[in-house]
């Protein structure tokens, strides 16, 4: 197929402003171009080509490795069709510099060669690009108008005559049809899947990124992360701890209807003490130690820490910005999607604010309820943990549910204490804090996580959402104390309805936390490192094939000459090039055969006998499979009819 000076550098450029790849693509270019300024060619052998061809498949490899820790899993593919076009570089290189217009695609495995029959590379390397640069995903008017006028350029090597023209028309005409169609197809199916995906991540998104920083939770939000056995979080503990563990996110003092808020907002900035250390609470290191794998969700990788009792110091934390309120929650800022962390802890201590009055208020609305209740099951007691005996008794009676149906008319907490006497752990914790506040003890609504699943495979504890908890601390004696009052078999009550293809789903979420801990800790620099060293390896590899080439040139035995483009040096038809040439019709060092022909189909029509005579030649040059002895004798005698035709002997 014919091709216009510049056109492969034109394209080649192209791709590489359509596919980031600016400064190589212009480099690229210049490369391929020079081609025609160069007269020098490479005698190249099919062995040659062949190893060429494991070059690009080496290439191959690299660009899917590079592919690999550069994009998003869900990008790796496109990422790498992007590239293609670097695969064919090595064997477009070679077929511009060298006496061949093919090149024979195979490889070598041992002694022995498999190879296909040689091929334009040139037409592979332009629908590589026009494969690549539609992956890219341009769609501006630009784009499109560049990208068709490339297709109208590759096909107009077909028009010859009125009849090839009009079915040129057609195909242009039909590619731009399947071009607009398709790309809207790819487009479209992208944006399907796209919102399919963010379908299956809503309920993290809900809980993890709307409010970020959880000042508020609604009655019924945790009821919804227990339908899901998605892992949030994994710690790995330096010893044993006891099960089951509290891991809090955030205190709320405040109850408004249905849901709770910390207040105040307030937030004061935690400065690391030491790079990547940062002191949340207290003085020094803890004397316990765990290691927390947390996923903090892509928007702007902010969140809420999840934290045991007593947390002092994070070390290895690698965030832009810490913030704590006045409640005790840490809040980070700037995080990476994947917070790999370990934090020291002493479990024994609490380092939560003393008591403020918002910690002994309840809601007009909500004190006749609790109050009557209180009134009626006589709850009161004369001290603070006669108090709590009795409100521990009281609900020792409840049940857990997560199919809750108020009885219309009334409040969620009336129905709770005084018909259901059945509900989740909001609605406990909510009612505890309720009634120990009625009763003058200060009272926290704390909502968190409790872990005891340890997983052996992966010898950490293991926070799903169904771990989401609420639960109550009260300042009793001398400091806040832990109160759960929710009925200890709601751990199996939320375990039994886990999915069949829940291990499954494990598995793929250590794959994907370790894949994106190696793509959080890997620099660019080694990005680049591989591709530089990729760039200088197939420069090495290539100046070796055409140094090696030149060197043993002249030691090619016979039976190599037969097998590839050696055979036919010796042609007559070369006698012919020269006879034209001293009559105006000059064939250039870099112009090949059929390119000539081409070039001057019109000044040899009279040549009957020279178009034989080149088809024969072809066959000696290129057709592996041809006797190449009876070939060679046919194209003498061809040659010498030809001879006597003239005036002047050539």
């Amino acid at each position: 197929m014919r091709f216009p000076p510049l056109f492969i550098g034109f394209t080649t450029i192209f791709w590489g402003f359509c596919a980031g790849w600016e400064a190589f693509s212009i480099v690229a270019a210049v490369v391929f171009e020079v081609h025609n300024l160069i007269k020098t060619r490479f005698d190249l052998q099919k062995k040659d080509f062949v190893r060429i061809s494991d070059l690009s498949s080496l290439v191959m490899f690299i660009l899917l490795f590079y592919s690999y820790v550069e994009n998003e899993p869900r990008m790796i593919f496109l990422g790498f069709i992007t590239t293609l076009p670097i695969i064919f570089m090595p064997l477009l290189f070679a077929q511009l510099f060298s006496t061949s217009d093919k090149v024979v695609i195979g490889t070598k495995f041992g002694k022995r060669i498999h190879a296909h029959a040689p091929v334009d590379i040139r037409t592979l390397y332009i629908l590589s690009i026009l494969f690549a640069t539609a992956a890219a995903n341009i769609k501006s008017v630009w784009f499109i108008a560049l990208f068709m006028l490339i297709i109208f350029v590759v096909l107009s090597g077909t028009v010859k005559d009125s009849k090839s023209f009009k079915r040129y028309l057609k195909f242009c005409c039909a590619a731009l049809f399947i071009t607009v169609f398709i790309g809207g197809t790819v487009v479209g199916g992208h944006f399907l899947i796209s919102q399919k995906m963010m379908q299956w991540y809503n309920d993290w998104y809900e809980s993890l990124s709307a409010d970020p920083f959880k000042t508020s939770t609604s009655m019924g939000e945790l009821g919804k992360m227990k339908l899901s056995g998605e892992i949030v979080f994994r710690v790995y503990p330096e010893k044993k701890v006891p099960l089951p563990l509290y891991m809090k996110e955030a205190d709320y003092n405040v109850l408004v209807k249905n849901t709770w808020y910390a207040r105040p907002r307030r937030t004061t900035s935690v400065f690391p003490v030491n790079d990547m250390e940062w002191q949340f609470f207290g003085e020094g290191e803890g004397s316990e130690k765990m290691k927390l794998s947390l996923w903090m969700g892509k928007k702007k990788g902010e969140g809420v820490l999840p934290l045991p009792n007593g947390a002092k110091r994070a070390l290895e934390l690698d965030v832009a910005g810490i913030e704590k309120s006045i409640l005790g929650a840490i809040y980070v800022e700037e995080g990476p999607e994947l917070l790999e962390f370990t934090i020291t802890y002493d479990p024994e201590e609490s380092f939560e604010s003393e008591p403020r009055r918002s910690d002994l208020f309840v809601p007009k609305p909500e004190k006749i309820v609790v109050d009557d209740v209180m009134q009626r099951n006589g709850l009161i007691g004369a001290t603070p943990e006669e108090t709590l005996a009795a409100i521990e008794r009281f609900f020792a009676g409840f049940t857990y549910t997560l199919d809750l149906k108020n009885k219309a008319g009334e409040s969620f907490l009336s129905d709770f204490l005084n018909n259901t006497h059945a509900g989740h752990c909001e609605y406990f914790a909510t009612a505890a804090v309720l009634m120990l506040r009625n009763a003058g003890i200060a009272a926290r609504y704390r909502a968190g996580y409790m872990l005891d699943e340890y997983d052996t495979f992966e010898n950490a504890l293991l926070a799903r959402k169904r771990d989401a908890h609420a639960w109550v601390i009260a300042y009793i004696g001398d400091g806040w104390k832990t109160i759960d009052l929710t009925p200890p078999q709601w751990k199996s009550a939320d375990s039994g309805g886990k999915s069949f293809f829940e291990p499954l789903s494990d598995f793929m979420s250590w794959l994907k936390m370790k894949y994106e801990n190696y793509r959080r800790k890997k620099s660019t620099e080694f990005n680049r490192i591989l591709i530089v060293a990729a760039s200088i390896l197939t420069v090495f590899l290539m100046i070796r094939v055409y140094l090696r080439k030149r060197r043993v040139k002249q030691e090619l035995s016979d039976e190599t000459k037969t097998l590839f483009e050696a055979a036919g040096l010796d042609s007559p038809l070369y006698q012919m090039l020269d006879y034209y040439a001293e009559n105006g019709l000059k064939r250039e060092d870099s112009e090949t055969l059929r390119r000539w022909i081409e070039k001057n189909r019109d000044k040899l029509q009279s040549e009957d006998s020279f178009f034989d005579i080149a088809v024969l030649h072809e066959r000696l040059r290129f057709d592996l499979d041809a006797d190449k002895t009876a070939l060679m004798a046919e194209l003498v005698k061809e040659f010498e009819e030809w001879k006597k035709s003239k005036e002047r002997p050539v």
